[in-house]
């Protein structure tokens, strides 16, 4: 997971729904780290924290504009999705390379 919000306010609220099982990773923003508090700085911070090198092998799955511009940075595609706060238009005009509706959908896109 890589969020703008506060670090220790994502691992409480996905702890709190039961979705940090899901996650081998909860980077966050760090209000006392002056480079973790952009989505850009935050990408750069999972990556770096995961060994990821190969860009090839990540997509960034995100509701808003801030998640397919700081990945783009990097470029990494992004998966717009319709279940969160942003809109298709949004996703659109940021240059998501897909969208789907439904977190279904996102499943069959991530298997092909």
């Amino acid at each position: 997971l890589a969020t703008s919000k506060p670090e220790r306010y994502a691992v409480q609220i996905m702890e709190h729904f039961g979705l940090a099982k899901y996650f081998t990773m909860l980077c966050g923003a760090d209000d006392y780290a002056k480079d973790r508090s952009t989505k850009e700085q935050v990408i750069r911070y999972a990556l770096e924290q995961n060994g990821i090198t190969d860009i090839g092998e990540v997509v960034m799955v995100g509701d808003r504009k801030y998640d397919v511009v700081g990945a783009s940075v990097f470029g990494i595609p992004t998966v717009g999705v319709l279940y969160g706060f942003g809109d298709e238009e949004e996703l659109k005009a940021a240059g998501a390379a897909h969208i789907v509706a439904t977190p279904q959908e996102l499943l069959s896109y991530l298997m092909q």
